[in-house]
């Protein structure tokens, strides 16, 4: 595998936003479901996937008359690298972080924001009265995926707000690096 710390935190956030691992007889497979009005997501997330799976395919097909792409690996590997699979669904279910999973988080806070907010997420115009503001947008059922999602906030010095299943970093001072560090989604 050829992941460097970015690599894995990116995929991990787009793991935990909108992915999914099943068993596969022999094997595993992760499948990514991301909204296909952005190629340029789809296109980072299909390279940190062949990079990390060199030796595997990475498979794409179109569900919801084509609004959803699915991006799909198949490893043996996949309940070690991602030790939060488990059976039923993420929010469901505790969602914590291995030891060397924080440290890679926190070498890469921006990588797992990005996944996070690139799977789950968006950016946009808020308007309030006389005032507008770019925020960013994160959104999950799982109150411990918000949670890390926060504290990678918190690694990365953002001022982030929470506010049901939304997570939003709407603060100037905020809102500008996270900008510069991930982009919107394109």
């Amino acid at each position: 595998m050829q992941w460097t710390d970015e690599d894995y935190a990116f995929l991990l956030g787009l793991y935990l936003g909108d992915g999914c691992i099943s068993n596969a007889g022999r094997s595993h497979r992760l499948r990514l479901s991301l909204d296909s009005r952005y190629p340029g997501v789809l296109a980072d997330a299909r390279d940190v996937l062949a990079r990390g799976f060199c030796a595997n395919d990475v498979g794409e097909l179109r569900a919801d008359r084509g609004s959803t792409a699915i991006l799909s690996v198949y490893s043996t590997h996949l309940p070690c690298l991602f030790p939060q699979h488990g059976p039923g669904l993420k929010h469901k279910r505790s969602i914590v972080l291995e030891p060397w999973q924080e440290g890679i988080v926190q070498r890469a806070p921006y990588a797992f924001i990005k996944g996070c907010v690139w799977s789950d997420g968006c950016t946009f115009i808020n308007r309030t009265g006389p005032y507008e503001y770019l925020t960013v947008d994160f959104c999950n059922k799982s109150a411990d995926i918000r949670s890390l999602f926060g504290d990678a906030c918190e690694t990365a010095g953002l001022d982030y707000r929470m506010n049901g299943d939304r997570v939003r970093i709407n603060r100037r001072e905020s809102v500008k690096p996270v900008i510069a560090e991930i982009g919107t989604k394109r």
